[in-house]
């Protein structure tokens, strides 16, 4: 992705000295990278409150709870090949902490149980069904408390940053059903096409 990107900001470089704009390229890069450190900032101590709530919802039992709640519904959305089920645990709390919105502190579990369905499927064995039901329901997750993005409207000056929370919910609800249905639907598709085969 480096790469990527050092390709991108060298072509606009050089198209901006082709084109005689070389002055108002220097001047957007200079801006461009001071107002980055500047929201930087402005955002830090809204992740800091929020980052302390989820340190408190943890400390309290809540994230704990949601997890546990989580554990009977999702044992049976998800077709776990054998030995798969062990990642559980970590699927719960990766959901349970995208639902409270902090991103972040999901990763860890994610990526966890990411690895304990790959060692359970075996070196070099594609991915299994509910290893990629995961990855979209991880992807559309629901959100009963966006907080990432109420800490971002209340920097930008909303008056009212929390509104966002039920059309939030409302949306990742439908999103998170939609990848659910696709999964499904592609999977079965899959095996009758592998039964045909």
């Amino acid at each position: 992705m480096n790469v990527v990107f050092c390709i991108m900001l060298l072509a606009g470089v050089v198209y901006a000295a082709v084109s005689g704009r070389a002055e108002l390229a220097q001047q957007a890069l200079l801006s461009g990278a001071g107002e980055a450190v500047t929201l930087c900032l402005s955002l830090a101590g809204a992740y800091a409150f929020f980052g302390g709530l989820m340190g408190v919802l943890r400390e309290s039992g809540a994230a704990g709870a949601l997890a546990r709640a989580l554990r009977a519904p999702l044992s049976r959305m998800f077709p776990f090949a054998p030995g798969e089920e062990r990642a559980l645990e970590d699927i719960c709390l990766n959901l349970s902490a995208n639902m409270l919105g902090v991103g972040g502190a999901a990763t860890p579990a994610g990526i966890s149980a990411m690895r304990t369905m790959a060692q359970a499927r075996g070196e070099g064995a594609p991915v299994s069904d509910a290893m990629i039901l995961f990855l979209v329901v991880n992807t559309s997750s629901v959100q009963l408390l966006p907080t990432s993005m109420i800490a971002l409207r209340a920097q930008a000056g909303s008056a009212s940053p929390a509104d966002i929370v039920l059309p939030t919910l409302l949306a990742t609800a439908v999103s998170t059903a939609a990848g659910i249905l696709a999964c499904r639907l592609f999977a079965a598709w899959a095996r009758r096409r592998g039964g045909t085969a």
